[in-house]
């Protein structure tokens, strides 16, 4: 009758919201533990030695360094370990379930970055690739995140988030954080034929992230690949700080700028 009902309870807990599940667990260890002490106080001495079985008991380390005495400390601990120790591998499987929940919008680049001082790469590029190699070469700690329409992110590597979307729209700089970047990069697509569109498309992102981050009241430092001089006189340069052409030694010039603002 008694495992029949306990078996009921855990089934039902299954199905539980994580957070509420975590919740009862917690307020059934801290029960628990106060039950204990009640039952076996010159056994446990104190409360933290009680909440210590509790956690060996339904954990089924049960390392026997505290053994109830009384036959009502015996009858709890049994209740407890045919309640606790499956009510515990429940709460661990949810947890577990949260993590690769995690991961999984972590993949789909759902959630985004929430880390401070990084560096975001705005559109994937020979030169940017060979930009994010100088940058982590010089700093192997430095965090760079990288925003693209690609579906998946081109360069898995250790310090590399990334984040799909089109930069033109706040809810990816959200994603990416640019607020709290120390300097964003922005780099031409290699497909590109027209200059005058691409930097024009440019212009148009830095300026995007500049309004962004002014209705924020934030600063943020951008660094532009401009194909064609010309359009530099022309361009409204209050959207950049900085601007490298792209026939210069460009990635070589594009990362030690960006690191400079990054350890300044």
């Amino acid at each position: 009758m008694l495992i029949g009902l306990i078996r009921k309870v855990l089934k039902k807990s299954i199905n539980i919201e994580h957070w509420k599940l975590i919740l009862m667990g917690v307020i059934f260890i801290v029960l628990s533990s106060f039950i204990v002490y009640y039952l076996e106080p010159s056994e446990f001495k104190n409360r933290f030695n009680a909440f210590w079985y509790v956690m060996t008991t339904i954990s089924q380390v049960g390392l026997g360094d505290y053994i109830p005495k009384t036959n009502a400390g015996k009858l709890y601990s049994i209740l407890l370990y045919l309640v606790g120790v499956g009510f515990f591998a429940i709460i661990i499987a949810k947890w577990i379930d949260l993590l690769n929940i995690y991961e999984e919008l972590k993949e789909k680049k759902i959630m985004g970055y929430t880390g401070k001082n990084h560096i975001v790469v705005v559109h994937w590029s020979k030169k940017a690739k060979i930009t994010i190699d100088e940058m982590l070469g010089q700093n192997s700690t430095t965090e760079v995140v990288l925003i693209d329409q690609l579906n998946e992110s081109p360069l898995q590597k250790d310090g590399i988030h990334y984040v799909q979307g089109n930069p033109t729209k706040l809810d990816t700089l959200h994603k990416a954080n640019v607020l709290h970047a120390d300097s964003i990069c922005i780099f031409a697509s290699d497909d590109t034929i027209d200059e005058t569109a691409a930097d024009g498309k440019t212009l148009l992102i830095a300026s995007t992230i500049k309004q962004y981050a002014k209705q924020k009241k934030s600063d943020v430092y951008t660094i532009v690949e401009m194909l064609d001089e010309d359009h530099i006189s022309n361009a409204n340069l209050d959207c950049i700080d900085d601007f490298i052409l792209s026939n210069k030694p460009f990635s070589h010039l594009m990362a030690k700028t960006a690191l400079q603002k990054h350890y300044s």
